[in-house]
């Protein structure tokens, strides 16, 4: 939650949200009673950037491979001016640290890593420690760093990118796994 809020805050002083609505979306149960499945898969096909908190979990979690399958099928439009061929608006991040090969589908996107930080080491405390790490441990400028240079990403995307809303209508017809092959 605490990194939720920071990026989240982050985000909105740098592209801004219309009153009332935060510019980002957390998949977690709000309660009893609630239409769980439509509401992850209404943001997850209207959402301009998607940010996986990439963990030996997120990499076991059925959900989390239709979230990513559900948004990487969208088509992601240049807004205006030069763009770089082959971006996309998957912005995996390092939670913890994972020091093995990537399943296929997440490879194909580079894992997010900050630059211009106030000092170097910084991007090597994270790409070893991960988020996660940097707050278990106490690095909390590192962190803070870390994470101002994600909005900083986000904002970039952003700007240059318009992701075209492609709500799914329903999981049955999205992968279930990050081992399934790529299409």
């Amino acid at each position: 939650m605490r990194f939720f809020d920071e990026l989240t805050e982050s985000v909105n002083e740098l592209i801004g949200s219309p009153l009332g609505q935060d510019p980002g979306y957390l998949d977690f149960g709000q309660g009893s009673g609630e239409r769980w499945e439509d509401r992850v898969l209404r943001a997850i096909g209207t959402s301009q950037v998607l940010v996986c908190l990439l963990s030996r979990p997120f990499f076991l979690s059925s959900w989390c491979s239709r979230e990513w399958d559900a948004f990487e099928r969208r088509t992601v439009v240049p807004r205006a001016g030069v763009t770089r061929p082959g971006d996309t608006a998957i912005v995996p991040v390092l939670w913890t640290p994972y020091h093995e090969p990537l399943p296929p589908r997440i490879a194909k996107v580079n894992v997010f890593r900050p630059v211009g930080l106030p000092d170097e080491s910084y991007a090597e405390r994270y790409l070893a420690d991960g988020l996660f790490g940097l707050l278990r441990t106490g690095q909390t400028e590192v962190y803070q760093a870390v994470v101002w240079k994600l909005a900083l990403h986000i904002q970039r995307i952003h700007s240059l990118y318009w992701t075209e809303p492609g709500v799914p209508s329903g999981v049955a017809e999205l992968r279930s796994s990050f081992d399934e092959a790529v299409p």
